[in-house]
């Protein structure tokens, strides 16, 4: 009797690490799923295509700061070093319809490691300030990086999307949130592969 009921535990046991197996594979392919989707739902978006800088420079020295300038100014003040590159860091910044998109260039990095670690602080920081604007929903950053092909080519492409609706933005304690958890928490994130690479 007592073999018995040992074996139906010993089996109830089994099943129930393999019920909890499926579960935790189910949601590692959805999550992969979301974040492979993201950079074709992103590029959709009808205001993606770059704003031209010489607009974007009419708009910084207007007195009314709007909530794209307010972006454009903040990726000059996080991104690059010299004046120049703090300029040319901003490739676009749109709002339409309560969503603030930019397009931030990031061109000095040591590694992949750090140009990550170095975005996702950077892009705590957007999302704290497009957080305090009332008129803004939705919040975007893409941040462009140069890549270099298996020919040696290098150019500038999309090496981080991130995403955020204002209602994400508000359950998020900026004080004390770890940039790393980023991608949990964002509406739409993705990274460019080679972000991961050692």
């Amino acid at each position: 009797m007592a073999d018995t009921t040992k074996k139906h535990l010993y089996w109830w046991f089994i099943l129930i690490i393999f019920l909890l197996g499926i579960v935790t594979f189910a949601n590692i392919i959805d999550h992969t799923e979301k974040e492979q989707t993201v950079k074709e739902d992103i590029s959709a978006l009808p205001f993606y295509k770059k704003m031209a800088k010489e607009e974007l420079k009419e708009k910084i020295v207007q007195s009314h700061k709007t909530p794209e300038v307010i972006a454009a100014a903040l990726i000059m003040q996080d991104f690059g070093i010299t004046p120049q590159e703090k300029e040319d860091a901003v490739l676009s910044s749109r709002f339409e319809s309560g969503v603030v998109e930019t397009i931030a260039l990031e061109q000095n990095f040591k590694s992949a490691e750090s140009l990550k670690l170095s975005i996702l602080n950077r892009t705590v920081d957007f999302m704290k300030a497009m957080n305090a604007l009332d008129d803004v929903s939705q919040a975007t950053l893409i941040v462009q990086a140069p890549l270099t092909d298996r020919y040696g080519n290098v150019e500038n492409g999309d090496v981080m999307v991130v995403l955020m609706s204002k209602e994400t933005l508000n359950k998020i304690n900026f004080e004390n949130f770890n940039p790393g958890n980023l991608s949990f928490v964002a509406d739409s994130y993705w990274e460019h592969p080679a972000l991961s690479l050692p």
